[in-house]
């Protein structure tokens, strides 16, 4: 057992120095409120895979926090399951890293994890030996207008999103947890505060990710204003929209580059919660299509809503970008990370310098 821990804590401190060496980036010089979220390294993460032949995670949390540090970010909102052990010894050595480089780090969970009162205790036990307090999860993995292809099935979603909540709710009052749950492409942010009115309950809000609900045609900053009192933790990224026959096309772009009301967000949330992280969470893939010109689009709400669809292009398409949207699929896996690195580099740089976070 002895030999077994050293070799974790081996692996542990000399991730730190590869990761370093790999990528050349001034480490974050203070405390920030600046984190990355797990999902804005996806190319890097299935690379690993493809390259490591495990079917553990692409890249444990040993080599995860170095990796945001050399970003410049102040902390992580990281999987789960990317811890590689919940064994003590781990688990301080992680906590060791965490406070040497003074970051902070949230853990993101699945819906499921979240109702189960097993997994839940391994997540508390995780957390309180990391000094974890927040959690990220979301009801729905994809896309409510791809996903859902009749009315019935949305209305089982909603009641099962309900009946999770209603187990997760006394397990994260019983191990002091708060989670937030995401506006992932699938609830209105009026859909949203509803939802959580009706639990009102302290260790239950919300991620408030800032592109995520154009896709249902919202405002971004108005979707900000609702989900404000309820705010847990953030996801922080920019937008870039362009028509096509369809709808529109939507795509992460680096921070600033984008029409995302970046500053007023920030001051909103920051307003509401003063100690809230923005987890960046800047995804490098092709142009997602949001299909809201057609009839299946509209499936999953009673009827076709025009005064939204008039806003929408009114306050937001009309910024459409005057140029092409970013494309990866096209690139060499070796451009694929380059673009993925230089994509974080600059939202961190950007959210350090320019939103002073």
């Amino acid at each position: 057992m002895t030999n077994q821990l050293s070799r974790r804590e081996f692996i542990v401190s000399s991730s730190v120095a590869l990761v370093a060496t790999s990528f050349s980036l001034s480490a974050a010089p203070s405390p920030t409120s600046v984190g990355i979220a797990r999902d804005s390294f996806p190319i890097r993460n299935r690379q690993a895979r493809e390259a490591g032949n495990s079917t553990g995670p692409g890249i444990p949390a040993e080599q995860y926090i170095p990796l945001c540090e050399s970003f410049g970010a102040g902390g992580c909102q990281m999987g789960f399951e990317q811890l590689v052990s919940t064994e003590a010894d781990y688990l301080k050595g992680i906590r060791r890293m965490l406070e040497e480089k003074q970051m902070f780090l949230e853990f993101s969970v699945s819906s499921k994890m979240l109702g189960d009162a097993d997994a839940m205790t391994r997540v508390a036990m995780a957390a309180k030996q990391l000094g974890v307090s927040r959690l990220r999860t979301a009801m729905l993995s994809g896309r409510r207008y791809e996903d859902y292809h009749e009315m019935g099935k949305w209305n089982e979603f909603v009641s099962n999103c309900q009946q999770t909540l209603e187990r997760a709710v006394p397990l994260l009052e019983k191990h002091k947890l708060v989670a937030g749950i995401e506006n992932h492409k699938d609830w209105l942010a009026d859909e949203q505060v509803e939802m959580l009115r009706r639990f009102s309950n302290p260790h239950l809000g919300a991620c408030v990710d800032f592109g995520n609900n154009m896709s249902l045609l919202e405002d971004s900053l108005e979707v900000a204003r609702k989900l404000a009192p309820y705010v847990v933790t953030t996801h922080i990224k920019d937008m870039a929209v362009k028509p096509y026959e369809e709808g529109f096309l939507l795509s992460e772009v680096p921070l600033g580059d984008g029409i995302t009301q970046l500053r007023e967000i920030t001051a909103v949330l920051r307003k509401a919660r003063p100690d809230v992280h923005f987890c960046l969470e800047m995804i490098t893939r092709d142009p997602l299509k949001v299909p809201y010109l057609t009839d299946h689009y509209w499936v999953t709400w009673e009827k076709r809503d025009t005064a939204r669809i008039k806003k929408f292009e009114a306050n937001v398409l009309s910024r459409a970008s005057a140029k092409p949207l970013p494309v990866i699929s096209s690139l060499s896996n070796e451009q694929r990370l380059a673009a993925e690195n230089d994509n974080v580099r600059r939202s961190i740089a950007y959210a350090r310098q320019t939103l002073k976070l």
